[in-house]
């Protein structure tokens, strides 16, 4: 008795989950289904016999119907088992069942749809004998009562349905109902249930066809009838708003339910199905993507764009110099131009004309500290400026001009060939010899002072060959 209840909780339970989904939208359909198969006592005294039923239902729910079912079935004794005393002459059982019965439809908008079916119901039966008339036993007390009674039954069942059209469905299913005491009139002086072997469950199989017809035209099938529906065209599918508008959750043009990518970023051009479309692959979706023709296999930024790492216009793939210094002048491959070849890249250059050789600081601009002018070499005894002396000259000028704001001491030096008398004046010779050359060549006077040393300050031996020739020399010293 206590299964029973909880049975019956359960299954009250479910009703109420049932008609608390009345406010979510009706499938506004009534059902008229017939049903013909078979069915059995769970008892070993009767056999298994033919059943049919009718039923009626309607939608109150996209997915959920309730109703009213009816079934009706006989089942013969079976004569080779014993029976109670008394009831032996009976044949054949008649049964009754009305449920009330909900109908939970799990793709009611495919052809074919499955159902779980639960309910509760009465089961009413009564006995007759081969000539068809009632049969009577004795209670408890010995006073006759007819063999019959009611009870409260739980049923649960499952099956499907194949929708032929909007209108008509064929299916097959089954049923089982547990059988309880309650409502029953077997009880006190006529509990003989035990002593009758009454079944406590009965199931059936059936096949069976079902008419529909829609009380509220819903064109589209949106489940929000034409009178509510604003948008009576909503593609079949789509899941659609209380007025029977699509819902697109991501904006994308493609209504969810349809939409294979939920999720797409606004702005994103998308296909049929709703996902994002990428024609250069590059992870970046079209609408989105500022460079919609990346080459294939080119890392690009969040707008779809080339990497450029260090920001010089040439994207990283083309880019053989990927790490050039901000601001620089590159190349078509992303190298930086250097015109005067002074290592400080034009665009950072603050003197892009500085004279070659000449040494610079951090902004390419000649540098005092990293000024070192070379020497002029002589012959033995002489101070005519040779064809090697000029070229060193030559840059020397380029030098001088690239610092307009230096003055320097040309300073004439000898080896120890000759005497004092010889190499004083012969020093002073060399030392005005360049500076008239190099004025000559556009350096003012006034920012060389020429001066003679003799003999008197080597940087070399004079006893070798070499050593006296580095000798023989004029050197460059910064005055300021």
């Amino acid at each position: 008795m206590r299964r029973s209840w909880v049975w019956f909780g359960v299954i009250l339970l479910v009703f109420a989950l049932v008609s608390s989904s009345l406010a979510a939208g009706m499938y506004n359909k009534v059902g008229f289904g017939v049903r013909g198969g078979g069915g059995k006592l769970f008892s070993d005294v009767w056999k298994f016999g033919p059943f049919g039923n009718a039923e009626v239902k309607f939608g109150v729910h996209k997915y959920v119907m309730v109703g009213l079912v009816g079934t009706y079935g006989a089942e013969k004794r079976d004569k080779g088992k014993p029976w109670y005393d008394g009831a032996s002459v009976a044949d054949k059982q008649n049964n009754f069942f009305v449920d009330l019965a909900a109908f939970f439809y799990l793709q009611p908008e495919k052809k074919f749809n499955p159902y779980l079916n639960l309910g509760v119901g009465i089961f009413s039966w009564y006995v007759k004998d081969k000539d068809g008339s009632n049969v009577y036993i004795n209670d408890l007390k010995g006073n006759p009562f007819r063999l019959r009674d009611q009870q409260l039954t739980g049923m649960f069942g499952a099956g499907f349905e194949y929708m032929v059209n909007d209108y008509f469905s064929v299916g097959i299913g089954g049923r089982y109902r547990l059988l309880t005491k309650v409502f029953s009139q077997l009880k006190d002086d006529k509990d003989l249930r035990d002593s009758l072997d009454l079944a406590k469950g009965f199931g059936e199989i059936f096949a069976g066809l079902t008419l529909y017809y829609p009380l509220d035209k819903d064109s589209d099938g949106d489940g929000v009838p034409d009178r509510k529906d604003k948008c009576p065209n909503t593609p079949k599918g789509c899941k659609v708003d209380e007025v029977g508008c699509p819902i697109d959750s991501d904006g994308d043009g493609v209504c969810d339910g349809l939409d294979k990518c939920p999720d797409t970023p606004k702005g994103c051009k998308v296909d049929a199905n709703g996902c994002p479309i990428d024609s250069d692959k590059d992870g970046v979706c079209d609408g989105l993507d500022r460079c919609p023709d990346t080459p294939a296999g080119v890392k690009v930024d969040a707008k779809g764009c080339p990497l450029d790492s260090d920001g010089d216009g040439v994207p990283d793939d083309l880019d053989k110099c990927p790490d050039t210094p901000k601001g620089c002048i590159v190349d078509k491959d992303g190298c930086p131009v250097d015109s005067d070849g002074d290592g400080v890249c034009d665009g950072l250059d603050k003197c892009p004309d500085t004279p070659k050789g000449v040494p610079v600081d951090e902004t390419g601009c000649p540098s005092v500290e990293k000024l070192k002018l070379e020497n002029v070499h002589f012959k033995i005894l002489s101070y005519v400026l040779g064809e090697e002396a000029k070229a060193v000259l030559d840059e020397i000028a380029k030098t001088l001009t690239a610092y307009p704001q230096l003055k320097v001491e040309v300073q004439g030096h000898c080896d120890t060939t000759g005497n004092d008398k010889i190499n004083d004046p012969l020093s002073q010779n060399r030392a005005n010899a360049v500076k008239n050359y190099l004025v000559k060549k556009g350096i003012a006077a006034e920012r060389l002072e020429a001066k003679g040393y003799g003999s008197r300050t080597p940087i070399a031996t004079n006893a070798t060959v070499e050593g006296r020739r580095l000798n023989r020399r004029v050197q460059f010293v910064l005055i300021k």
